[in-house]
């Protein structure tokens, strides 16, 4: 048993570091996109000046990985169920835990499908021309240009690579899975007696994810098409995971072990008792004596 937990382990961590490798080697312009980005010189929705962003990526990502973590520790200490947790002193820990990592998984999912788009389609961002330019682009008017050449010093090489990453839009696909996925947390685990408090946090998280969302059209670091399929991969993710996690505690629940004890009377008349187990399977308990 330990062997074999201790090889899943590895291989969720092997599997985990080749993704961040691949993760990188695209972020970082190692690995190339798979068809060229090209645009039309003159083009209006590409020719915005650059801003800057609202939301600072590393705003974002701490946001994302920190708060949901925080989060799930404070909801599993304050609603832990005593008789659940009789067996270990910090079993509300390893359960904030077990979810947290099915939380990451998403993340990384998320991440690997928006940088696949980036890299598969691309597109201009809005402040491209700004950004870029193009040598190409001086002289000539509706022409549609494969073949370019940045000419732009001011801007270091990372930020003129990344002009031509707009598709999808990677602020709202993360924003849009952590909020969701929080969300849905909280419904699950908090039963609160305030009728404010539920819809109150899930409206925080809806609002975070539009804010995100929304700036980066606002920013011109988007266009809206962007942001749309950004929050559709951010949606389908959270509900692939949570819908996963949800299954396997269903699973778990169908076949539980239960302890219940049996009063019995001896043949001189005493009454002295039996600890029994029941085993569900789902369907119908068995009675283990």
């Amino acid at each position: 048993m330990f062997k074999q937990k201790y090889w899943v382990l590895f291989l969720d961590f092997a599997l985990l570091l080749l993704v961040s490798i691949a993760l990188v080697l695209v972020e970082f312009g190692t690995i190339p996109h798979l068809q060229s980005i090209g645009f039309f010189c003159g083009d209006p929705k590409i020719n915005y000046k650059y801003k800057g962003d609202t939301v600072e990526s590393h705003v974002l990502v701490l946001v994302t990985l920190i708060v949901p973590y925080i989060t799930a520790i404070m909801t599993e200490y304050f609603t832990k169920d005593t008789n659940k947790f009789d067996s270990g002193r910090y079993e509300w820990l390893k359960e904030s835990l077990k979810w947290y990592r099915k939380f990451i998984l998403g993340v990384i999912f998320v991440f690997f499908i928006t940088n696949v788009g980036k890299m598969l389609i691309g597109e201009p961002r809005p402040h491209f021309l700004d950004t870029c330019h193009p040598e190409e682009a001086k002289n000539c008017t509706n022409k549609y240009i494969d073949q370019y050449t940045c000419t732009n010093k001011k801007e270091n090489t990372y930020n003129v690579r990344d002009a031509s990453k707009s598709f999808p839009s990677g602020h709202a696909s993360i924003s849009v899975y952590g909020s969701i996925s929080l969300a849905w947390y909280l419904q699950d685990k908090c039963k609160s007696r305030s009728m404010l408090l539920m819809p109150v946090l899930q409206a925080i998280c809806i609002f975070w994810a539009m804010f995100c969302s929304l700036t980066r059209i606002t920013d011109h670091r988007h266009h809206w098409w962007d942001v749309l399929a950004g929050s559709i991969i951010g949606i389908v993710i959270s509900t692939y995971i949570n819908g996963l996690f949800d299954k396997q505690k269903t699973d778990n629940k169908s076949h539980s072990t239960t302890e219940t004890w049996s009063n019995e009377t001896t043949d001189n008349g005493y009454l002295t008792g039996r600890l029994l187990n029941v085993v569900t399977d789902g369907k119908n308990p068995t009675l283990n004596l």
